[in-house]
């Protein structure tokens, strides 16, 4: 069997933010794909800043788009909607956008919202990368 490298994170663009406050964002190029990280809440407050930094990425970077929700510690139903049209504008620009790490909370929001646009999510970062899922023909792979 073939071994299989990790991809290596090729830039860094934008620093994060003072860790410190409410909300924090940043993004890294993985391969052909970019990782935007958020920490804190996404909230009535934070809302146009998360929106406006991810179609950033998506418009002027790269539009395949893993947005880890891993350090989030609350999330409104309105930021279902900023993912939402997240995900329209990467698929215009020829791209995905897909979420990880946001355990159940995530699926629990979804549900109690009942929103029936899309958002493909993922356990894990690894998960939702392309790069480093094995590419096994007995496997198959979410798009």
């Amino acid at each position: 069997m073939k071994a299989h490298r990790k991809p290596q994170v090729a830039r860094s663009v934008r620093p994060s933010a003072d860790a410190s406050g409410p909300f924090v964002s940043s993004w890294s190029a993985v391969g052909e794909c970019a990782v935007f990280r958020v920490a804190g809440a996404i909230d009535t407050g934070t809302l146009p800043t998360f929106d406006a930094e991810l179609r950033h990425v998506i418009t002027t970077k790269l539009p395949r788009v893993v947005v880890d929700l891993r350090r989030i510690t609350a999330m409104e139903s309105a930021g279902l909607d900023v993912l939402a049209d997240a995900h329209d504008l990467a698929l215009e620009h020829g791209g995905w956008l897909r979420a990880s790490g946001a355990g159940q909370w995530l699926a629990d929001l979804i549900r109690s919202t009942r929103t029936a646009r899309p958002l493909d999510h993922y356990e894990t970062l690894p998960d939702a990368l392309p790069a480093y899922r094995r590419s096994d023909a007995g496997l198959t792979s979410r798009s």
